[in-house]
């Protein structure tokens, strides 16, 4: 599950970097200096989630009804996502007055998208 997780992370951090450049070139007037730093944040939660899920909700047999364990670190683990997305968009909103709106709009996108992936990796795995 773990390499799975993180080939997810992987692929919707490269999408984030192809929609960065198409942004900066086609709509410059879009485009904040930020934006790499929700791709990383994101991808670097994610990797850390991986190893998580696998260390600590791994089910040592193989049923296919997940374990209480595992279910309880896999809500705590999108508790603490979510929580760093808030703590995330409130340090930009106290630091910067400017491109509020696309920072908001890019940092609620990718944590959608990583929890769709997320998501998507975990119900396969039962």
């Amino acid at each position: 599950m773990r390499v799975k997780l993180q080939a997810w992370a992987t692929v919707v951090f490269i999408v984030g970097v192809l929609l960065g450049i198409a942004c900066k070139l086609w709509f410059p007037q879009h485009w904040f200096d930020a934006y790499p730093v929700i791709l990383v944040v994101y991808w670097l939660m994610e990797m850390v989630l991986s190893f998580v899920l696998e260390r600590y909700g791994q089910d040592k047999d193989d049923t296919t009804v997940p374990s209480r364990k595992f279910v309880k670190v896999l809500f705590i683990s999108k508790l603490i996502k979510m929580l760093v997305t808030i703590a995330l968009i409130t340090a930009y909103l106290f630091c910067y007055q400017e491109h509020t709106v696309p920072f908001v709009v890019s940092a609620v996108l990718f944590y959608l998208l990583n929890l769709v992936a997320e998501t998507y990796v975990v119900t396969k795995r039962h």
